[in-house]
């Protein structure tokens, strides 16, 4: 999504109560706008050793749109600038199987942070219906797609998205992304998260309901 990457410690909705196996602190209300609500917890990095204190952050939103509409504006390059206004190059890699896709995004970050990209895999879950879809994605190494470039920071991300229809043609989205710390402190970091995700969630809409083209 539009989030600054390196402050995400991205786009975008959890699914359950538990997120990668783990059961933390329950989640926290930080910023809510109209039909937005963001949310955050602290929980232990996936398959960190020794553990890490990773950031979780998600978005709760409704939109009037299909879910097809909505998961063909993520995979969407040529509109990917209306609605992350950080990003500088995007990739969708397609493959066969319209329930997996890859995809590689560089955002230009301003000075003292460096430049930041990442790769991730993105898969539709099988208990999904057309009513209710589930999509989780994740860092994935691959040095011929997307090679670690001099002096950028390779993100290590993992998130999900659970889309489903609600009543009057609208769904209903729930966006968590989680992202491996890299030491940049909380009082930099907490505003420029809860602003970007809710910015970046407010034009995500604005695209699916027409006011941005």
């Amino acid at each position: 999504m539009r989030i600054v990457q390196v402050l995400w410690a991205p786009v975008l909705f959890l699914f359950t109560t538990q997120t990668f196996g783990q059961d933390p602190a329950k989640f926290s209300l930080v910023r809510k706008d109209k039909r937005i609500f963001i949310y955050e917890r602290w929980i232990t990095f996936p398959n960190s050793n020794p553990p890490i204190r990773a950031r979780e952050v998600r978005g709760d939103f409704t939109v009037a749109c299909t879910i097809s509409d909505a998961i063909a504006l993520i995979r969407n390059e040529t509109k990917v600038k209306l609605w992350q206004d950080h990003v500088s190059e995007f990739k969708v890699y397609r493959s066969k199987d319209s329930t997996y896709w890859q995809e590689y995004s560089y955002h230009d970050i301003p000075w003292p942070v460096s430049d930041q990209d990442h790769f991730l895999e993105y898969k539709i879950d099988p208990s999904s219906t057309p009513d209710k879809v589930f999509i989780s994605f994740n860092t994935k190494p691959d040095n011929r797609l997307a090679p670690v470039r001099e002096g950028v920071t390779r993100m290590t991300l993992y998130g999900q998205w659970k889309i489903e229809k609600i009543a009057g043609n609208k769904i209903r989205a729930s966006y968590s992304i989680v992202s491996k710390p890299i030491g940049i402190p909380r009082f930099f970091t907490d505003p420029v998260v809860r602003n970007n995700l809710m910015s970046t969630i407010k034009a995500y809409i604005d695209v699916l309901e027409g006011r941005v083209k």
